[in-house]
């Protein structure tokens, strides 16, 4: 097996499957980025995912992406189409093993894996947002929504509660920024994401360093377990 650590852009990879019912297929191609955060067949999403422009179709998800050494490195899991043919464009997207091997063994023995959960939608710390709210940086996760009576909302996190006008466009703002969580620093949403999907399990303690009305606070809680859905 591979390492996602181990991975850089451009690197050549090949994919096998069974686009179309073609047993056995090999197709090639490089890796076009890595940490893409791709839509999963639930509400949520699968963080660090590996984009390819190896052929990619219907009937390759679940077969091997493998470096030129044959090391699996992920798992094929679906493409970026036009909407109408369903056919490969050179975008496609593979689970990295490292994901793999954290859930495949908890599936076989307990026949599901329990995903950690906060309880937060947001996005990315933008200039406007920064200029709206007076933020101190210009980095961090920024939190539109919490869960009613999900883990973040339980422990005091607050997403956003008005809306402000900006350049003629209306703004969600006065929602909490996550900065920090155990020490680590958070740049982007999907920093967080990937943090509490990779380095967390539920009921594990984390402590999310926030800045609320400029002010910088530590808010400690205990991580959910993420529900099928979420209403």
């Amino acid at each position: 097996l591979g390492n996602m650590q181990e991975l850089a852009v451009g690197q050549t990879v090949l994919a096998i499957g069974n686009p179309f019912g073609l047993d056995g297929t090999l197709t090639k191609g490089i890796i076009s980025a890595l940490g893409r955060t791709i839509p999963a067949l639930t509400p949520f999403s699968i963080p660090q995912a590996i984009q390819t422009d190896a052929a990619i179709n219907p009937g390759n998800s679940g077969g091997p992406l493998l470096d030129l050494h044959g090391h699996v490195i992920g798992i094929n899991a679906q493409i970026e189409t036009d909407g109408r043919t369903g056919s490969n464009n050179g975008v496609g997207f593979a689970i990295p093993v490292n994901i793999v091997n954290q859930v495949v063994p908890e599936l076989i023995s307990k026949g599901k894996y329990e995903w950690s959960w906060l309880g937060v939608r947001g996005g990315d710390v933008i200039p406007t947002l920064v200029k709206a709210m007076n933020l101190p940086n210009d980095i961090g996760a920024y939190l539109v929504e919490v869960t009613p009576g999900g883990p973040a909302e339980q422990a005091g996190i607050r997403g956003s509660d008005k809306q402000k006008l900006v350049n003629g466009r209306a703004l969600e703002v006065g929602g909490d920024v996550v900065i920090a969580i155990d020490g680590k620093t958070i740049s982007t949403f999907n920093d967080l994401l990937v943090y509490i999907a990779l380095e967390t399990r539920p009921g594990q303690e984390v402590t999310l360093t926030i800045v609320r009305n400029g002010k910088e606070s530590d808010i400690g809680f205990l991580v959910g377990s993420r529900p099928e859905s979420v209403e």
